[in-house]
């Protein structure tokens, strides 16, 4: 009798528990409804402007035979005129590119390719008929991190699907390498075919599109949309992006608390940054409008400035805070990639521009 009074009272205060939670449940359960109903929407009014790429590659001749390399992305339309934005890593030195779109082949023409940022733009011969297309607005802000990510890409042979994830972080570099601008690190995995893919925020605006994996977090970087921008004017105008040179290398003083530790370490003779007045010694404060903190700041803010035309630079010299102008000029070929030394004991860190 004792023991069935307990189980009696057990229940009733579990019944009364479950009564008063009621609201803040039913609550729950209408938030998760409405963000469910919110990621199909995205969904729904993407999917129609995403391709599948693919790209053929010759390998050696053997044996009489030549074998062929496949190598498949995601794309997705830009413009009304068929342009597709795909990852350069997916159409550069292919022997033939084309695009899948609800099961049909189309032709493509390449536009241009930019491998620093690995992105290309083609645009499909005869397009069809119905498809959309994703805008690419530089106005749009960064993400905070725990913001939804909603990819949509074409992975494996399957047709168009969404995956979830969330925006992680910003980064300027990782490791020793730096990256050309600023990205976008997401949770969002990029493997079998997803490369490539476009990136939304929960309310279905354009973030960026995945440009690199990064298998060890199972997550992926995208460059984001301003960058993209950049590189999409460049390459549907003139068919390749001309990255702007300055014609100065700089370091960083480490282990100091003063907010201006980046100097030009180097001046290059008869460069840009030389012929405007810039100085070895000279503290970088600002580059167009974007602040310099670190050696990892430099590229993103000289990516954003472009060639023949002149760009602002803030520097401190001695006390005396100075402005001058810098007309860029085609970085050279052989200064391809930008690279700082990660050595986390060192007294200085270089990166040239």
């Amino acid at each position: 009798m004792i023991i069935s009074e307990r189980f009696l009272w057990l229940a009733l205060s579990l019944g009364c528990f479950a009564l008063f939670q009621q609201p803040a449940v039913a609550s729950q359960m209408a938030g998760a409804l409405a963000l469910q109903e919110r990621l199909i929407e995205v969904f729904d009014g993407n999917k129609d402007a995403i391709v599948r790429v693919k790209a053929a590659y010759a390998g050696a001749e053997e044996e009489g035979k030549t074998p062929v390399m496949l190598k498949v992305g995601t794309g997705f339309f830009i413009s009304r005129d068929g342009h597709v934005m795909v990852s350069a890593s997916r159409a550069v030195g292919a022997d033939r590119v084309w695009v899948e779109y609800r099961g049909k082949s189309y032709a493509i023409k390449t536009i241009g390719h930019d491998r620093l940022t690995n992105v290309s733009i083609l645009q499909v011969i005869d397009p069809p008929a119905d498809f959309s297309i994703i805008s690419v607005d530089s106005s749009v802000a960064r993400p905070k991190p725990g913001a939804i990510a909603v990819a949509i890409s074409c992975p494996l042979d399957f047709e168009p699907s969404p995956s979830l994830g969330i925006f992680a972080g910003m980064d300027k570099h990782l490791g020793n390498k730096v990256f050309p601008t600023e990205y976008i690190r997401t949770t969002v995995s990029v493997d079998a075919g997803q490369g490539g893919c476009p990136i939304l925020d929960i309310n279905g605006r354009f973030v960026g599109m995945s440009v690199a994996s990064i298998p060890e977090l199972d997550g992926s970087y995208c460059l984001p949309a301003d960058a993209l921008v950049r590189v999409r004017d460049d390459l549907i105008f003139s068919g390749r992006v001309i990255h702007s040179w300055m014609g100065f290398e700089v370091a960083e003083r480490l282990n100091t608390d003063d907010k201006h530790a980046v100097y030009l370490s180097k001046v290059v003779e008869g460069s840009p940054a030389e012929l405007a007045g810039l100085l070895e010694g000279d503290y970088l404060v600002s580059i167009q409008g974007r602040a310099i903190h670190d050696v990892s700041d430099v590229p993103g803010a000289v990516f954003f400035t472009r060639v023949n035309q002149f760009a602002s630079v803030q520097v401190l010299r001695d006390t005396e805070l100075m402005e001058l102008s810098v007309k860029t000029m085609p970085r050279p070929q052989a200064d391809v990639e930008i690279e700082a030394d990660a050595d986390e004991f060192a007294d200085e860190a270089d990166v040239s521009k």
